[in-house]
């Protein structure tokens, strides 16, 4: 049960951290970087430096800035012997009024020595347009 505890939390926290803290300048050596696809802005790539409530994530390489309004995350723990454990997490709040709204998702796999992992994970942002 610790196990299935440990890791509902860190897999909650990876998701939500996909939103992180993001400084002026993204340093991926600095955060995690977190690939995710977005219906409008396309493919990108999130440096993630927050492990705590969603907050803005910077985009490699731009000064764009993606703030979530809205997470779905779901997936599976399985660990070493055991059966797998589903877990969901989700997170919302109004959309913003500004118009630039996108929808993006993830897909991440792993494995450790406490076991393995699937998140599938879809955010919705406001963001910032590229400069």
């Amino acid at each position: 049960m610790k196990v299935r505890v440990l890791w509902t939390a860190i897999v909650s926290v990876i998701a939500l951290a996909a939103l992180g803290v993001a400084p002026a300048s993204a340093d991926p050596s600095k955060g995690e970087v977190l690939a995710v696809e977005c219906d409008e802005l396309g493919p990108l790539e999130i440096v993630v430096f927050s492990n705590g409530s969603p907050s803005p994530g910077l985009v490699v390489g731009s000064t764009q800035v993606g703030i979530p309004y809205a997470l779905h995350v779901e997936g599976t723990f399985t660990p070493v012997g055991g059966e797998p454990e589903p877990f969901v997490d989700e997170f919302s709040k109004p959309a913003p009024q500004n118009g630039r709204l996108d929808h993006c998702t993830w897909h991440e796999e792993g494995s450790d020595e406490f076991g393995s992992f699937v998140i599938d994970g879809e955010v919705w942002i406001s963001y910032t347009p590229a400069r």
